[in-house]
């Protein structure tokens, strides 16, 4: 039978452009899709599998390729997120216990330091102390807490710091916080005028007594506003202001208070004296005089009448002068007597003696350092050239002898010196402890951080 005559198009997109690949199959060259007739029926079949060269399946394949490497991208992302998830919790547990969860700061970036006041004394066991007032501001925010004024205690002989404790959140300098040695031989403080405290020397700390002291007198019931130490030539007095505001002058060791007519009766004279009242010598150069300032300055050996923890006036500033033989005004023409101490400032100052113990020598700048015990020990210049460094010398109380002379560096000036076993220690105005031998050999001298 012959075959009927249709029009062959593809079965996919009906085009009727068409390649013979072989008799009855054929190829779209529109949309490429493979096809063949079944003879009568004229059934065209056609094939879903495409040329590798399709257009479309390139595009696929493209879209393949580009989310591969963006979810390759997303995990390596994904895995630097997470190690560095992992690494900062372990440096944030690293750091908790010092910085209280703080992840990103340093642990410690030190503190800027302001030296003040200082005092020294021996513990039982023999060793020096040095506590020096410190007002500290941490440079890390972390430790802003931490910052005020501190009780710093330093060994000189181990150079090493034993023990800080914080008295104030608030700045204090020497003007709000006084150190001062009692008769009892203990150091007292007073705190900002509102706190009288007792240092323990031995475990370093300190104690407030001003309730103790205060209650001990019944005027004092009413409290306290403010407080501070009397001069220290006046003994171990408190000039006081009563929450009635009543200035009064109270020495607590004795328990006694006075108002201000009966105090500046009480610190003079023979005639005041408390029963426990004892022989006392001192040790002081006399300063220059307006009557005689060609006059040498001297070194003073000076016993008197202490007082004890009651009042007093210590004389200890002298200078040559004209004495008149009493008050009023005078000329030179008017006659006088050139004296060092007359009998006014002997029954003012409960004098029994005095002497120049080096009479004749010439010196420069001096001070006493210690004159406590057997040992007196001086600072002076070698001469009056205000450059001139400093040197410490030990005197023989008996004699006047020169025993040694230690030579400080350039430009120091110590102010406080103790006595102990093996030689002597004390500080300089530059913050350095110095330390001498009992030879007066400098055996250390260095510089608080």
């Amino acid at each position: 039978m012959a075959k009927e005559i249709k029009a062959i198009k593809c079965p996919n997109c009906g085009s009727v452009n068409k390649i013979e690949l072989k008799p009855d199959f054929y190829k779209c060259t529109s949309c490429q899709t493979e096809y063949f007739l079944d003879d009568n029926d004229v059934n065209i079949n056609y094939n879903h599998n495409y040329n590798h060269n399709n257009p479309l399946n390139t595009n696929q394949k493209a879209i393949k390729v580009i989310a591969i490497v963006v979810g390759s991208i997303f995990l390596v992302v994904l895995l630097i997120n997470i190690l560095t998830s992992i690494f900062s919790s372990k440096r944030s547990s690293n750091n908790y216990s010092a910085y209280s969860g703080a992840t990103t700061r340093e642990e410690d970036q030190g503190y800027y330091t302001s030296r003040y006041s200082h005092i020294s004394f021996l513990q039982k066991s023999g060793q020096p102390v040095i506590v020096i007032l410190e007002n500290r501001r941490y440079k890390s925010n972390i430790n802003e807490q931490k910052d005020g004024t501190y009780l710093t205690f330093y060994n000189p002989l181990k150079k090493e710091l034993i023990k800080a404790e914080k008295i104030s959140d608030k700045s204090l300098s020497s003007a709000d916080f006084k150190f001062k040695l009692f008769s009892d031989g203990n150091i007292y403080m007073v705190k900002d005028k509102a706190s009288l405290l007792k240092l323990d020397t031995e475990n370093l700390k300190t104690e407030d007594v001003g309730k103790k002291f205060f209650e001990a007198n019944n005027e004092l019931q009413i409290g306290v506003a403010t407080m501070e130490f009397v001069y220290n030539d006046y003994g171990d007095g408190l000039i006081i202001l009563t929450n009635d505001g009543k200035k009064r002058y109270y020495y607590p060791l004795i328990q006694k208070l006075y108002t201000e007519a009966e105090y500046y009766k009480a610190n003079n004279g023979f005639d005041t004296l408390l029963p426990n009242a004892k022989d006392k010598t001192i040790y002081f150069f006399t300063s220059e005089s307006s009557d005689y300032p060609d006059e040498k300055l001297q070194l003073i050996q000076l016993t008197y009448k202490d007082n004890g923890g009651g009042p007093k006036d210590i004389t200890d500033r002298l200078n040559w002068s004209k004495d008149y033989g009493g008050s009023g005004i005078f000329t030179d023409r008017d006659p006088y007597r050139k004296v060092l101490l007359g009998k006014w400032e002997k029954e003012r100052g409960r004098v029994l003696n005095w002497k120049d113990i080096t009479p004749g020598r010439l010196y420069f700048a001096p001070t006493v350092l210690l004159g406590e015990g057997e040992d007196l020990v001086i600072q002076v210049r070698a001469d009056a050239n205000t450059k001139s460094p400093f040197k410490i010398q030990k005197i023989n109380k008996d004699n006047g002898a020169l025993e040694w002379t230690a030579s400080l560096p350039e430009g120091a000036n110590v102010e406080t010196l103790i006595k102990y076993k093996d030689g002597f220690t004390g500080v300089n105005d530059r913050n350095e402890i110095i330390v001498l031998d009992n030879k007066g050999n400098i055996t250390s001298n260095y510089k608080l951080d």
